[in-house]
């Protein structure tokens, strides 16, 4: 199985601490050649028991996460997300439908500066 993996350029900026911190620029991709096996007893033969277990446990957790943080995106509270997550299941595609001012606002915030002064510049073009 071909696994890939890249990083992103980080800015110099402020710590936590008020300490500078360098830039990093961007790396890769790479790709790798890891075999991982497509059953679970396959993957206990080779990782084991206790490792599969915590590896489908961080994967679990990182899905429901980004699940949760979906619903905070879409202005869900506390009680509708204990709600859905009640409901929800691992590796189960579950949409949570956004308004177009919701979709537009979440990819706006995410522009760098420059790129918002830009598609402001044209938003103020349009009729």
């Amino acid at each position: 199985m071909k696994i890939s993996a890249q990083t992103k350029a980080k800015a110099a900026h402020k710590g936590k601490d008020g300490k500078d911190i360098a830039a990093v620029p961007a790396r890769g991709p790479v790709a790798v050649d890891y075999m991982i096996p497509e059953k679970l007893p396959e993957l206990e033969k080779i990782f084991g028991a206790a490792v599969v277990e915590a590896a489908a446990k961080g994967a679990i957790v990182i899905s429901l996460q980004a699940f949760i943080r979906r619903h905070l995106d879409k202005g869900s509270n506390q009680a509708t997300i204990q709600g859905e997550v009640a409901k929800w299941k691992p590796d189960v595609k579950t949409i949570v439908r956004q308004s177009a001012v919701e979709k537009a606002t979440a990819a706006v915030e995410k522009m760098t500066p420059v790129e918002r002064a830009d598609l402001l510049k044209k938003l103020q073009g349009m009729k």
